[in-house]
């Protein structure tokens, strides 16, 4: 009875084999392929989260740029007033050093 099962038992042996070395091969060729795209995606993630953390550094320089734009309008309106009082000082000034170089100059007569 053992001599009998012997070759029914090979004829399902070598198909286990042949279908496991399929297998191993097939797993084999998609490996590179499964490799590739864990590859990819962690290049995509790494894009994705270096765009975020860009868009995060726009805002935020955008938001200080908006911050300081205030400050320099209050700035800019200060030194607005200043140079008008200056401007003014300047021009009073100029009509005073203009109005002594006007005058007549007078020369003393001799007294005999």
């Amino acid at each position: 009875m053992q001599v009998e099962t012997v070759p029914v038992l090979w004829h399902y042996l070598s198909k286990a084999l042949v279908g496991l070395a399929l297998t191993g091969l097939g797993g084999l060729i998609v490996w590179p392929f499964k490799k590739a795209k864990k590859e990819w995606a962690s290049l995509r993630d790494a894009v994705t989260s270096t765009q975020a953390e860009l868009v995060l550094q726009r805002t935020n320089c955008l938001k200080t740029l908006s911050d300081q734009g205030e400050e320099q309008v209050k700035l800019l309106g200060k030194v607005s007033d200043t140079l008008d009082g200056l401007r003014l000082d300047t021009q009073a000034q100029t009509g005073f050093l203009q109005g002594m170089s006007m005058a007549p100059i007078r020369r003393r007569s001799k007294k005999l």
